[in-house]
């Protein structure tokens, strides 16, 4: 409860014009929006232009935020809009949005989804990689939509009222949307399945 009058306090303060608050405010999200980003468009230096993008954005759209939905449901909201744009323009750029095996690298440690903190085996290492890798591969071949509900449910661990709000649609549809989505992601993933049996 605290956490949320906290949140509250900052919202009033970022309103009024206070930067730090808003900085503040921000950077609890700051890494999840950046994470979000990144399993939506697969590309770092994308993500990072998108998180920028959906800050902005909220700074300039905070005074028309009245608080009918929980701040993170706008700010998720904010930015799968900006990550959908990011992925229209580049398809209407004749651009694939898919991820390269190769842009993986020591320097993506932020992005890496959450493992256990023991200390693991060279191999462990390398089969964590790997289903890393072919996640990453098997997300960039579902439609825009079908990974943002995956991103939003599964990675970011957002409810399905959240989702449904942020989407602008009905809960009954975003449960369907994610339940194709998981079904489309399991066929994806059929070859590399032995990767995630731990």
């Amino acid at each position: 409860m605290a956490e949320a009058r906290d949140e509250a306090l900052l919202l009033q303060k970022s309103k009024e014009g206070d930067t730090k608050a808003f900085e503040e405010l921000i950077s609890v999200y700051q890494k999840k929006i950046l994470n979000m980003a990144y399993r939506m468009l697969g590309d770092k230096d994308d993500a990072e232009d998108a998180a920028q993008d959906v800050f902005i954005r909220v700074y300039k759209s905070l005074a028309s935020f009245h608080a009918e939905a929980a701040f993170s449901t706008w700010l998720y909201k904010i930015a799968t809009n900006v990550c959908l744009d990011i992925l229209r323009r580049k398809k209407r750029q004749n651009t694939k949005g898919t991820v390269s095996i190769h842009q993986f690298s020591q320097e993506d440690e932020e992005y890496e989804m959450p493992i256990a903190d023991n200390a693991p085996t060279p191999y462990e290492e390398a089969q964590k990689s790997e289903a890393k890798r072919a996640l990453e591969a098997a997300l960039s071949k579902l439609g825009p939509e079908q990974r943002a509900v995956i991103v939003l449910r599964d990675i970011n661990g957002l409810s399905y009222e959240e989702i449904a709000e942020a989407q602008g649609c009905t809960l009954g549809t975003i449960k369907s949307r994610i339940n194709r989505s998981r079904l489309m992601l399991r066929k994806l993933l059929e070859k590399d399945k032995e990767l995630f049996l731990s």
